[in-house]
């Protein structure tokens, strides 16, 4: 690697830390608040208009990380990969799922409660050895919490590492639409 190609890594970096620092930050703020209800777990949820311009300022902001401009035509996911970043849909499950299981990990009270696993009678079904649970509550920010515990590995579920939950938790993200 050149001098001139060091320069330019490090200048990448540089504009990377400052974008995280003055953007990023701005946007995962208060995420979970107001996208709990918009989070798409497929391609073909409908978007909320507030989180397609988020996700446009996102968008211009990973242009000028990665030295591109609208008429280059470069694929977000590109640039989203490139950056290391998450979407704002990805960073919106990843802030709830790890939350909900900070929640139960730390026994929150209201939140721990939120996902149930119980039943009422003796049987034993394939939902329940998949460890998979359901909601008390019938808003859609509870329903997204129960379709995201119940998407996730069995890894994140048992464990008691923030760590490993966090790094579960980012995979989980990352196979949710932009």
């Amino acid at each position: 690697m050149t001098k001139k190609e060091k320069n330019a890594d490090v200048l990448t970096q540089c504009i990377r830390m400052i974008a995280d620092g003055l953007v990023m930050s701005k946007i995962r703020y208060c995420l979970p608040v107001y996208a709990a209800e918009s989070l798409r777990l497929r391609e073909i949820d409908p978007q909320a208009l507030t989180l397609q311009r988020i996700q446009r300022a996102q968008n211009d902001m990973l242009r000028v990380i990665n030295h591109k401009r609208r008429r280059d035509h470069v694929r977000i996911i590109d640039m989203l990969d490139s950056s290391k970043f998450l979407s704002v849909n990805q960073m919106t499950a990843y802030a709830l799922i790890v939350e909900l299981w900070k929640a139960r990990q730390f026994s929150v009270p209201v939140l721990e409660n939120l996902l149930e696993r119980s039943r009422n009678d003796e049987r034993t079904l394939r939902s329940d050895t998949l460890g998979r649970v359901s909601t008390n509550g019938h808003d859609t920010v509870a329903l997204n919490c129960e379709r995201l515990w119940n998407l996730s590995s069995d890894k994140f579920k048992k464990t008691n590492l923030l760590k490993v939950a966090k790094s579960e938790a980012k995979k989980l993200a990352k196979t949710l639409p932009i």
